[in-house]
């Protein structure tokens, strides 16, 4: 049994601990919130969108980026973009080089389906990419993605709405017996 004065501590303890974490981090969040602004999505992209990554940017400044980055990213643009936009991948929130594998495996499997398979060569250059980039925009800048992924989020599920809205006010179709 604890008793009393442990509890006490602990409790104390628990509650300063959740006070900094929500009035904390405020003045920082809100000013990283105000500095960053995410574009506006063309509107076939969000009448399309599967996912809240959709609606993100579908280009990434690589300018930054050493020169083998760079060379990658082509390689990223012509494989990826031709079966989805590469906002998916530019802003979904993956971070570790074991889900990218997987993922891009998936992406093989389901482009050799279709009859486009992704030539071998182009699996290690769009890899090796989207390791680095995602260390450089979620990882090390974690607080600016944030901010960017939760407004993503916050229109997709706006444009879901609408969508429902616009499901809704279509005639139901007739069943024949």
């Amino acid at each position: 049994m604890i008793r009393k004065p442990v509890l006490s501590v602990l409790l104390l303890l628990s509650a300063g601990c959740a006070a900094w974490r929500v009035w904390g981090d405020l003045p920082i969040a809100e000013r990283e919130r105000s500095a960053i602004s995410v574009p506006a999505t063309p509107a076939e992209r969000v009448r399309g969108a599967l996912f809240y990554s959709d609606l993100g940017p579908d280009t990434v400044d690589v300018s930054r980026y050493p020169a083998a980055q760079q060379r990658n990213y082509e390689v990223y643009v012509r494989a990826c973009s031709r079966c989805h936009t590469l906002a998916r991948s530019i802003n979904a929130p993956y971070v570790n080089r074991a889900w990218w594998e997987f993922y891009i495996t998936n992406m093989r499997l389901r482009s050799r389906l279709r009859g486009e398979r992704l030539d071998p060569g182009d699996i290690r250059p769009v890899l090796d990419f989207l390791d680095h980039d995602s260390y450089e925009r979620k990882v090390a800048s974690a607080a600016q993605f944030e901010v960017i992924k939760t407004e993503l989020k916050r229109r997709f599920e706006s444009s879901l709405e609408e969508r429902i809205d616009l499901l809704q006010k279509q005639p139901s179709p007739r069943i024949l017996p």
